[in-house]
């Protein structure tokens, strides 16, 4: 998806989102240990869910989401979260060379995202909600396989 502007030697390309990415924990601990407001409570389950997430999108503006089986440590309780997979369509609303920003349809809400690359091999979102109380600053970290 390329867009020029009036000057015709002059133009930007929206980063390519092909392809299968997986949530990196390493690099959610690095940014967020120095950056996020994130309670002790919340960064122990935060920390669990990390880098297990893998988004496949497949060029034709759908994303299938897939998460493992996993055992979440909560004090002295376990539980299991289940499996999961969900087929997401969505829409490109607008780029720039180093960000894209999509809307879909998850749990029954419309929802935006925009995504902001660091190379063309790792973008990263803000989790949580506008209009959620608080400014967390927390950013979940995706990388391309390779």
């Amino acid at each position: 998806m390329c867009l020029s502007i009036m000057i015709p030697s002059v133009g930007y390309c929206c980063p390519s989102l092909d392809g299968t990415w997986t949530s990196s924990k390493e690099k959610f601990e690095l940014f967020n240990k120095q950056w996020a407001n994130i309670e002790d409570k919340a960064w122990s389950f935060m920390i669990q869910t990390q880098g297990i997430e893998v988004i496949k999108f497949n060029g034709k503006n759908e994303m299938s989401v897939n998460s493992p089986e996993i055992e979440l440590k909560m004090g002295k309780k376990t539980m299991k979260r289940p499996a999961s997979e969900e087929r997401i369509a969505f829409n490109v609303l607008g780029c720039t060379s180093n960000s894209i920003a999509i809307q879909y349809e998850r749990y029954g809400k419309k929802e935006i995202s925009q995504l902001h690359f660091e190379g063309e091999d790792t973008y990263w979102v803000y989790m949580g909600a506008a209009g959620a109380s608080g400014n967390s600053h927390i950013r979940e970290y995706y990388t391309r396989n390779k």
